[in-house]
């Protein structure tokens, strides 16, 4: 130890503190490697957990003696990076309960003795699960419950009540179920559970508002906003991806720019129209003929009935089988009713270029010009565009002579005075701490250098009264 002793009292004030320094910081460094090397790395298991569906796995894991952490916001699962995927399929096979629902795994185990009613209760319930991890398949559905209403059948009883199904979902954040989605859910239970119409599943969402109410009113209107949006917006990107495609190869990649404009039916239209058609002959000069269905001959006297020899009038009625047709015409909406299309290029064309350019577009994305369908062109010189901006940017009515020199730019200008005023702040720094700085203290005299600097000073006057008497 005596070197030890010796090592640190060698040592001034300041290097004991960086000697101090530098042993704590390599003990920090010793410590943090052995955290980081015996520590064990914990992986997520399962995310976006229930309290239910943690509470259940967490039975499970304790049961297959496997350390497992929660996360802070008790969403997580975590377990040992080394066990995580060993683990995971260990659960899935065990067919725990997620979210609360039970499928047809509850008839794996049948009890014997079991009644009928707890049989159908079963079933019921393996049916509203299976229902629900379906549902949950959608990318929307964070959660969601399926609940049967199915009246029991017998012989004496009346079929008046109808199976019904409700459906409880609970949306993920900042997400929605579309109209589309909603009708499909109402369908997949319609066509899953006997007896069960698609109009008679109703969809609720987390607030208790009814999505299949308003999937059926969008159903009823055709095309709802959204879907009429997102018809419009792709009808329109592939129409003027089409012209596009077909000035690139005219002009030259990004020579010309298209947009479209499309305007759609938003309602639906029936037409019916019916027409007689007249009985035809098979020779054109004779009168129209056709199936006799009635014929009726009379013939009358001038009193009465005719006499044998008297004057008589004859009378003859037929009717005839005629033809009828009868059209029906339905458009459905959604229908292209407008297009409006605009084209830029960015070159140079006289009248005859731009009709071409005109008939070109046209003729690419189908446009009719008797439903009122439109194409513009518009040819621009990009070397006159330039110039002319140049001269719009440079003012011409103010004499050369008053004209100011540019000035910087008001950015320029604050970045040299920050600059100048930070070598100020550095400049002043230096000179105070220069004005502090600490004067080395005057070193004690020993006996012999008193000496010597009195005999020294001595020899200077001795020196100097030689030199007065001379």
């Amino acid at each position: 130890m005596n070197p030890l002793f010796e090592f640190w009292n060698g040592l001034d004030g300041r290097r004991r503190i960086g000697f101090g320094l530098g042993l704590a910081a390599i003990c920090a460094l010793v410590a943090v490697v052995a955290v980081l090397t015996l520590r064990t790395p914990y992986k997520v298991l399962f995310s976006g957990l229930t309290e239910n569906d943690v509470a259940a796995m967490v039975g499970e894991l304790d049961k297959l003696k496997v350390p497992y952490r929660i996360s802070d916001d008790e969403t997580q699962l975590l377990v040992p990076d080394a066990q995580v995927h060993k683990t995971r399929l260990a659960l899935m096979s065990r067919e725990i309960p997620l979210h609360g629902a039970v499928g047809f795994e509850l008839f794996n185990n049948v009890e014997f003795g079991a009644s009928e009613f707890v049989q159908k209760i079963n079933y019921q319930r393996a049916l509203q699960g299976e229902l629900t991890r379906t549902i949950l398949a959608i990318d929307e559905v964070q959660s969601a419950r399926v609940h049967l209403a199915l009246p029991e059948k017998g012989l004496f009883r009346k079929d008046d009540d109808k199976a019904k199904a409700s459906v409880s979902i609970t949306t993920k954040p900042a997400r929605a179920l579309s109209a589309l989605q909603v009708q499909g859910i109402q369908r997949l239970v319609a066509a899953s559970v006997p007896d069960v119409q698609a109009q008679d599943v109703t969809v609720l969402d987390q607030h208790g508002v009814p999505l299949s109410r308003l999937a059926g009113e969008a159903a009823e209107a055709g095309v709802g906003g959204a879907a009429q949006l997102d018809l419009k917006a792709s009808t329109e990107k592939y129409l003027a991806q089409k012209a596009t495609e077909v000035l690139d190869r005219s002009f030259g990649k990004g020579a010309a720019a298209v947009s479209v404009d499309a305007v759609f039916v938003q309602e639906q239209t029936r037409v019916t129209t019916e027409e007689v058609l007249p009985a035809r002959s098979a020779d054109p000069s004779q009168a129209p003929t056709g199936v006799v269905v009635k014929e009726r001959q009379s013939a009358h006297g001038a009193d009465g009935p005719a006499a044998q020899g008297a004057a008589q009038t004859t009378t003859s009625e037929t009717e005839y089988q005629v033809g009828r047709r009868t059209e029906q015409v339905t458009s459905p909406a959604g229908a292209i009713k407008r297009l409006e299309v605009a084209v830029v290029v960015r070159r140079h064309l006289d009248a005859a270029a731009v009709q071409r350019v005109s008939d070109l577009v046209a003729a690419s994305i189908g446009i009719n010009r008797e439903r009122g369908d439109v194409v513009a062109v518009e040819a621009v010189d990009p070397t006159a565009a330039s110039d002319a901006s140049a001269a719009a940017s440079e003012p011409t009515d103010v004499p050369l002579a008053d004209r100011s020199p540019p000035r910087a730019p008001v950015g320029g200008n604050v970045v040299v005075a920050l600059a100048v005023l930070v070598a100020l702040v550095l400049v002043l720094a230096l000179m105070f701490a220069l004005r502090r700085r600490p004067v080395p203290a005057a070193r004690a005299l020993s006996e012999a250098d008193r000496a010597r600097v009195l005999r020294t000073i001595q020899n200077w006057l001795d020196d100097g009264t030689q030199s007065s008497r001379g």
